[in-house]
């Protein structure tokens, strides 16, 4: 806690990250996993967990849905109790590892402790999905997450919840968009009567940076402005 207290008092922690995107890679991704457009946006889809839009799988299965994407009061609004098996969400997708909400995981966890606040936006060129070669290109994300807790939270999720599976039953599989991947990575899409296992995963976010900071409250902002 910073001191004196006055200046802790109901003030909290930011943490932030910068990730350069490789577009390139995850273009040439989709196009060597899917034949048709259709199929390379449920394939991006299924590693997200959401469309292009931001209407989450489990409340769009089968196509994007833009009014639900642009609707902030229903595209978070949702649980997992009914896709136990991944079958509309994979386990291992990115939004259902970062928010496993309701999901029975296979490590002992409690979801509350590592809830954080979070947000982000872009920055550089934006996104192009002809682009089959621009690696090098600087554009990418910032994410701002506020906890409390933030250095023990944001590590937590880094070491456990992207770059590992075992907690909720993906093996050694790891977050297909901001993972940290090993040469032959996988991800794996629960379907019936058999799982797809699609190869070829690479680090599609390089992590460029990141810090954390202290967020004063509005209190000790006050207190800060009366020293003088």
């Amino acid at each position: 806690m910073p001191q004196p207290e006055v200046l802790g008092r109901n003030s909290t922690y930011v943490g932030f990250r910068k990730y350069q995107s490789r577009v390139g890679a995850f273009n040439r991704f989709l196009q060597a996993n899917g034949s048709t457009e259709e199929e390379r946006e449920l394939l991006a889809a299924k590693l997200v967990g959401r469309w292009r839009s931001g209407a989450p799988l489990t409340l769009a299965p089968d196509v994007d849905n833009r009014a639900l994407g642009a609707d902030p009061k229903r595209n978070n609004d949702f649980n997992y109790a009914n896709d136990a098996r991944g079958l509309q969400v994979p386990l291992g997708c990115h939004i259902r590892r970062m928010n496993p909400r309701d999901t029975e995981l296979a490590r002992l966890t409690d979801v509350n402790i590592h809830r954080i606040i979070r947000r982000g936006t872009t920055y550089g060129a934006p996104y192009d999905p002809n682009v089959l070669s621009d690696d090098a290109v600087q554009r990418g994300a910032y994410f701002l997450f506020i906890s409390a807790k933030a250095m023990a939270t944001i590590e937590f999720l880094q070491q456990e919840w992207i770059n590992d599976g075992d907690f909720i039953g993906a093996g050694h599989e790891r977050d297909p968009i901001v993972g940290l991947q090993e040469e032959g990575a996988t991800f794996t899409i629960p379907k019936e009567p058999v799982r797809r296992r699609v190869h070829g995963i690479e680090t599609f976010n390089v992590l460029r940076g990141g810090e954390y900071f202290f967020m004063p409250s509005l209190s000790a902002l006050r207190w800060l402005g009366g020293l003088g």
